[in-house]
């Protein structure tokens, strides 16, 4: 229950209590699980282009206005932490009695550690690491095995280096064949000066911890210093108003030391109102550690290009019926206007007569936020999944995490082994309207797909609460088209041997 102390507190914060009840009431219930959903698979909400429409593609975006502005928009706060879960396992086993070195690599779970120890060399931060350790050479032992603790020591430890404590966008993910180093923070940066338009420069935002702003900032500098380059680059924070509160497993509130209120990071879909912010036309939306580095980036930057020019002729399209619709109302053929929904949003579309007039319809469907989304064949990976939706507005396509869905249906399992395609995160977002102005996003969110994680905080376990994911129920409500890209546009790093790339 809340005190009077603590809502002088909220108020005094600039927190809504309106908001705070609400999301404990969601805290309590639970997010309610999808039903009555299609996998949506090539053919019925997946397209495969042909290499003459990928040309199609390629050209608009090449030879687009240049009045259009674009902009990168990457998501870069996320610690690496989970990177090392393989060490932080070593390190906690190795302190028990009797542990063994070569018993625990032999141990199948721990293969990937293994994988980690043979490799070493290859690692491209391992140079750093090792001028590390002999700089400061009377602090290790680097005998034999212990070598490795004290390479892991370095990685993990705060009074080191502490990769495992910087955020992704950082840490050193590439080198080039002259042994130079670079993370991915850079390659992004690579990114932004390769896949502009003709006479046109791509704008960069990077959601960040504000702890790590000088030090995104310097190497910005530095690195288009080396290139004698210039970007517009700019940064966010996740806003402290969108984090969430937290409740015990018995549902009473969580507090700190303090005795106030907890409150925890809302999770990726709290960075829709950074993403609200983007004064751009169009945004390239795309997580940091997906990036390659030189030459193995040119079919990702192709692709996305292609995906621009898709959303470019899309958007071409829908602000010319709506101009129509505006202007001829119900004098209007609607047919092509239907047939275009057919092929691009939903085949099964029909224009229902009762209700609003079919004007007023056609213009609602239209008049939305517009992304166009690269979608890879599923061979293992992990990520959300391309389905179709049923609501009062028809069937329209959305992403959906596997722990939206009712895992106690009798549909699950049948959706979940008939799911064809994944998302990785690559998508082109059109954020303005026929008139130039910017949507406001948060209209066209569905408050409904909010996550529940568990976690641990001492010996306490608690519920914390997850705005609706940015790229799912964030845009629940946008138009959505779907587009096959090939496996090579994505390389996520989730452990430290993806490094390795084999």
């Amino acid at each position: 229950m809340l005190t009077e102390k603590d809502q002088i507190r909220m108020a005094d914060l600039g927190r809504s209590l309106e908001l705070i009840l609400r999301q404990e009431e969601q805290l309590k219930k639970g997010p309610q699980t999808l039903n009555t959903l299609e996998v949506a698979v090539v053919g019925d909400g997946i397209h495969q282009l042909s290499s003459k429409n990928q040309e199609i593609a390629l050209r608009n975006f090449q030879q687009q206005n240049s009045s259009n502005s674009w902009q990168k928009f990457v998501p870069a706060s996320g610690a690496a932490s989970r990177m090392f879960s393989d060490l932080y396992q070593y390190w906690n086993e190795k302190r028990k009695p009797h542990f063994n070195f070569k018993q625990f690599l032999d141990y199948p779970e721990n293969k990937d550690f293994k994988k980690f120890i043979i490799n070493l060399k290859r690692f491209p931060f391992y140079a750093n690491i090792h001028g590390y350790l002999f700089d400061h050479a009377g602090l290790f032992d680097l005998e034999g095995d212990s070598f490795f603790d004290a390479f892991i020591d370095v990685l993990l430890n705060e009074n080191h280096l502490a990769y495992s404590h910087l955020p992704k966008g950082l840490i050193t993910f590439f080198s080039d064949e002259k042994g130079n180093a670079f993370t991915p923070f850079e390659a992004h940066l690579e990114e932004a000066l390769n896949i502009a338009p003709k006479n046109q420069k791509i704008k960069l935002h990077f959601t960040i911890d504000k702890e790590h702003r000088k030090t995104f900032e310097t190497l910005a500098e530095l690195y288009l210093n080396s290139k004698q380059a210039t970007l517009e680059i700019s940064y966010s924070y996740q806003h402290p108003l969108t984090d969430t509160p937290v409740l015990d497993l018995q549902n009473k509130w969580v507090r700190d030391e303090q005795e106030q209120l907890l409150f925890r990071k809302g999770g990726h879909g709290a960075l829709l109102e950074n993403l609200n912010q983007m004064n751009s036309n169009f945004v390239w939306l795309k997580n940091i550690d997906n990036i390659q580095w030189g030459e193995l980036n040119n079919t990702t930057i192709q692709w996305m290009q292609i995906l621009g020019g898709i959303t470019l002729q899309i958007q071409k399209e829908i602000f010319k019926h709506l101009k129509d619709l505006d202007n001829q109302k119900q004098n209007i053929d609607y047919s092509p206007i239907v047939n275009f929904i057919h092929e691009h949003f939903d085949k099964t579309f029909e224009l229902q007569s009762e209700g609003k007039p079919p004007h007023e319809k056609l213009k609602d469907y239209l008049h939305r936020p517009l992304r166009v989304c690269g979608m890879i064949k599923n061979e293992g990976k992990a990520g959300g999944g391309p389905f179709w939706v049923h609501s009062k507005r028809g069937r329209h396509l959305q992403i959906i995490e596997g722990v939206e869905l009712d895992s106690k249906s009798a549909d699950y399992h049948s959706l979940i082994q008939n799911t064809t395609h994944f998302n990785p995160v690559l998508m082109v977002c059109a954020i303005t309207d026929v008139n130039g102005e910017k949507f406001a996003l948060h209209e066209f969110s569905d408050d409904q797909r909010y996550m529940i994680t568990h976690k641990t905080i001492g010996p306490k376990k608690i519920k914390a609460l997850e705005w609706p994911g940015l790229w799912n129920g964030g845009m629940a409500h946008w138009n959505t088209f779907f587009v096959e890209v090939p496996k090579q546009t994505f390389h996520p790093v989730k452990k430290i041997t993806d490094l390795l790339g084999d």
